[in-house]
């Protein structure tokens, strides 16, 4: 008898053939209510859009203000909270909005005597070098750093009583290059860019304008 080898159908399993399942084997129902909290636990997951960003996704600035004010507004109520918040599920706004309180925290933590010693020191060792600076003063960020040696501690900040000279100096400078602190600083003797704003804000606004401070319009 011939054998067609090429022939695929020889190979085949009967249509009517049937593989027994194991003895053992029970097809698992699943009801109803399993149903809607799978499908509950998904919705929470995933917000409005029907879209999950990815793990390390960066945050935009728009995002984390959006984020506080809802989270104020809806009082960490997160179910509501991601609904405006496109492509952000429950844990990452959830644990952005931990790290931003933990930031704050450190932010509002005042300097103690020793942490200015350091800081002074190190300043001596590593000039400018804010980040490495930084990792001599744990909870203390490079920006803290830079911003608590540039405006308070350095040496050479001069602290004497403001000239009319210098006021004027500083309303010029704001009227051609707006509020650039730093550079307006440059042009004074010793001024902090942090003295510079203050005394523009608190001073010069109501001495040449007859204007308040923005905060201060508020409180009034």
């Amino acid at each position: 008898m011939y054998i067609n080898h090429m022939n695929p159908m020889f190979f085949c399993f009967p249509y009517f053939y049937q593989v027994p399942l194991p003895q053992n084997f029970v097809k698992e129902e699943v009801s109803d209510t399993e149903k809607e909290q799978t499908v509950q636990s998904i919705q929470e997951q995933t917000n409005a859009s029907g879209i999950v960003r990815g793990k390390g996704q960066l945050w935009s600035n728009d995002e984390v203000k959006n984020l506080v004010k809802y989270y104020k507004q809806y009082n960490g109520d997160w179910k509501k909270i991601i609904k405006h918040l496109k492509g952000r599920n429950i844990s990452q706004c959830s644990q952005k909005y931990r790290k931003l309180q933990d930031q704050e925290k450190r932010t509002k933590r005042k300097w103690s005597n020793e942490e200015d010693r350091i800081l002074l020191d190190s300043f001596e060792l590593y000039g400018k070098q804010w980040i490495k600076i930084a990792e001599k003063l744990p909870g203390r960020t490079s920006k803290q750093v830079r911003d608590r040696y540039v405006n308070q501690i350095n040496p050479i900040i001069n602290h004497d009583e403001w000239s009319e000279a210098e006021d004027k100096i500083i309303m010029k400078e704001f009227q051609q290059n707006g509020p650039r602190w730093a550079q307006i600083a440059k042009q004074l003797n010793n001024r902090s860019e942090n003295q510079v704003k203050n005394r523009f804000y608190y001073t010069i606004l109501k001495k040449y304008n007859g204007e308040l401070h923005p905060y201060l319009k508020i409180q009034n």
